[in-house]
């Protein structure tokens, strides 16, 4: 299972992206743990939680891969940069103002990492979890 925690997302019909930005040792750490621990089997059931909505939500089974992705950091306006340093902000429980994070992202102390996941013919496996480990009983899994 995979937990993310109020992601940054980009979708597409049938993969998403998943971003973040972070020290270099803790992007190797999950780097490891999908392309290294999980070398067959990256189908992980994922769960996101979108601080807004403030509860789990479960969005099926995917397949994880670690993608290399351009520097999308110089391409975001200057709203969206806002949105995201508020975002690393509030998860390091405001240890850094916006200004100091949005400088560790310029100098490379937090570095982008993206993560592509599929749910492409993994609806049944889904569907499956779903009813058997977390009691779902209602009609379609939406994906």
């Amino acid at each position: 299972m995979a937990f993310v925690y109020d992601p940054f997302s980009m979708d597409g019909p049938g993969e998403s992206l998943l971003m973040d930005w972070g020290t270099p040792d803790a992007n190797e750490i999950v780097h490891a743990y999908i392309v290294k621990r999980r070398p067959r089997d990256r189908v992980l059931h994922t769960f996101t939680f979108p601080v807004k909505r403030g509860v789990w939500y479960y969005i099926g089974a995917h397949k994880w891969n670690v993608k290399d992705l351009f520097e999308v950091w110089p391409t975001l306006g200057d709203r969206a940069k806002e949105v995201v340093t508020g975002k690393l902000q509030r998860r390091c429980n405001r240890r850094f103002s916006q200004q100091e994070i949005v400088e560790m992202i310029q100098d490379g102390r937090l570095q982008q990492f993206c993560i592509e996941v599929s749910s492409r013919s993994l609806k049944d496996l889904s569907r499956g979890f779903a009813k058997t480990s977390l009691g779902y009983e209602g009609g379609n899994v939406v994906q």
